[in-house]
């Protein structure tokens, strides 16, 4: 797994239960890009309270959680996003899981799937990692560049393993 890669990393708490969540190098990147904003603005006084502004959304955005959970012995996939207790959580049972599917040449989210609301980029080469469901919809966990397809297919197995629920490529 390369080592700054933005994709989220996987997490393993315990047998039967992996989670996805934001990488060390995006919180990284942030710090990163927030501290030299801070910087720049601290070299003009008149910039100081802008700088205590940036230095406040930034440490938030540090903190902020955007995590997928897959339990296993919970019966459950849980998304929780948010910044600290703020957070905000949704979960569906298991049993509405029919399978995990790696989707090598994945154009865009279903209609009534919320990860068609804030679809990053062209969806021309992308792969993604959806949960397909017992109606036939799908939901979309993370896409990225089809060059990441290999990382993604780690992800996708280790999902599948913890929920025990079939793998399918397409």
């Amino acid at each position: 797994m390369p080592f700054l890669s933005l994709l989220p990393d996987l997490i393993r708490k315990r047998p039967g239960r992996v989670e996805l969540t934001v990488s060390k190098a995006t919180r990284a990147l942030y710090l990163s890009l927030g501290a030299a904003l801070v910087m720049v603005l601290l070299r003009d006084p008149s910039g100081t309270p802008f700088a205590v502004m940036f230095a406040l959304v930034i440490g938030l955005a540090a903190l902020s959680e955007d995590r997928w959970i897959f339990d296993g012995e919970a019966r459950e996939v849980r998304r929780r996003t948010g910044v600290l207790i703020f957070a905000k959580s949704w979960a569906i049972d298991l049993d509405m899981v029919t399978a995990i599917e790696l989707d090598a040449d994945y154009n865009g989210a279903d209609q009534g799937d919320p990860y068609a609301k804030v679809s990053a980029g062209s969806p021309k080469d992308r792969c993604a990692i959806r949960l397909d469901l017992y109606d036939g919809r799908t939901l979309v966990v993370v896409s990225a560049k089809e060059k990441r397809l290999g990382e993604l297919r780690l992800r996708a197995a280790a999902i599948a393993e913890a929920i025990g629920k079939p793998l399918s490529e397409s």
